[in-house]
């Protein structure tokens, strides 16, 4: 699982790894989500914001089967990852 928090509205976003994409769902808790259940991959989430701007977080390495929530934070457009991810 991928969970982005963003400081500002979005217009959507997408997880993309090994060439497989899935959108971004907005979840209750303010954050974004995606699910991947493939193989080991790296990739890049892409935030789009109202205005056409785009925001990339970049993904290392992950493995299938990883427990670990990959939590990233976009702050003033800027992405970063979370501890723990």
């Amino acid at each position: 699982m991928f969970s982005v928090s963003v400081d500002e509205e979005i217009r959507g976003g997408t997880l993309t790894l090994n060439g497989a994409s899935a959108p971004l769902m907005h979840n209750i808790d303010g954050a974004h989500w995606a699910k991947w259940d493939g193989s080991d991959a790296s990739g890049r989430i892409e935030v789009v914001f109202p205005d056409g701007a785009v925001t990339v977080c970049e993904i290392g390495y992950v493995t299938h089967g990883m427990l670990e929530v990959q939590a990233f934070a976009v702050v003033d457009r800027q992405c970063s990852q979370l501890d723990g991810g």
